[in-house]
């Protein structure tokens, strides 16, 4: 019988490949990352197999960024400005009503401006975006009704940690944010240490928020998407059947995530009404008006805005 090291040195063992992710099980990612696996072991004849790691396991969004730039992780999962602390660019994707729909967002990151930005992380950081999953827009919840920006006085609103763009956005929207690591969100809500957080409405109902918050605001402040992040030097030192298959994957989870949302998002936004949620819909005007002097607080991202505002128009 064949020992296991004659199967590794004979190459009939398959190439582990190791993706991390903050999101639980029940988030739609869950699939999206699962047609990824399956269509990397088909172009692979099974010679990649993709081991995912959720929840956190390891570690936040932080570390196992750092583990893709040490080279012990192969990819994680998370949007576009969770790079900003290492290139500030890519701290654009945070300024608030920036997109107005799924379709100006694929064409704009996916259009020649998208790549320029791409490339600059790249040059910047060493990290490879590939694909845009689209999440739908950053919406609020909240254990009180915010019926106009003025209710948020004071409410302490999550956001996520290490984002700068997104903490001033919510201090000029005259909340007072509070960084937490999304591990930390559910029981800190329910125990009251928060009041507020947001995000997409997928997020929101596969989290079970509705369990510890009874409004949801449609703020539609910001557009979210997800994105796979490599190390580019590894990426561009794989072999070309590797890239191709992993290239394949990709597309297709994308694929596959970004038809989910477009089909769901009425049905996510029905369960959570039926699951208790009052929902609120507000005037935005208010908060579109501060979208300019958040944008002003971070004068290297101007010129930046203004090539994407004018590509999305």
């Amino acid at each position: 019988m064949q020992s296991i090291l004659e199967a590794f040195f004979m190459g009939s063992m398959s190439e582990i490949f190791r993706i991390g992710l903050v999101q639980d099980q029940n988030d739609p990612l869950q699939q999206a990352i699962k047609i990824f696996a399956e269509t990397v072991a088909k172009e692979t004849g099974g010679n990649i197999d993709v081991r995912v790691f959720p929840v956190s396991r390891l570690g936040d969004y932080q570390q196992m960024q750092e583990s893709v730039q040490k080279g012990s992780l192969d990819a994680v999962i998370d949007d576009i400005a969770s790079l900003s602390r290492y290139s500030p660019v890519a701290g654009i994707e945070s300024m608030p009503y920036l997109f107005k729909d799924a379709d100006q967002y694929k064409a704009v990151w996916n259009g020649p401006i998208g790549m320029e930005i791409k490339q600059k992380i790249v040059d910047d950081s060493n990290f490879r975006i590939v694909g845009h999953m689209y999440c739908g827009t950053r919406e609020l919840t909240a254990s009180r009704p915010i019926n106009s920006i003025e209710d948020l006085k004071g409410l302490k609103v999550r956001v996520t940690p290490m984002m700068q763009e997104r903490l001033v956005t919510w201090k000029m929207f005259g909340s007072s944010p509070t960084p937490m690591n999304w591990s930390e969100v559910f029981s800190s809500l329910r125990q009251g240490v928060i009041e507020a957080q947001e995000n997409p409405l997928a997020t929101i109902q596969s989290a079970s928020l509705n369990e510890v918050q009874k409004y949801l605001i449609l703020t539609s402040h910001m557009v979210s998407g997800f994105t796979f992040q490599f190390n580019d030097i590894d990426y561009r030192g794989w072999p070309d059947e590797k890239r191709v298959a992993i290239e394949a994957g990709v597309k297709a989870a994308t694929d596959g995530y970004n038809e989910f949302i477009a089909n769901e998002q009425s049905a996510i936004l029905a369960d959570l009404k039926e699951k208790g949620m009052t929902v609120i819909e507000i005037d935005r005007a208010p908060f579109r008006a501060i979208a300019k002097d958040v944008v002003a607080e971070f004068p290297d991202l101007q010129p930046w805005y203004e090539k994407l505002t004018k590509a999305a128009n």
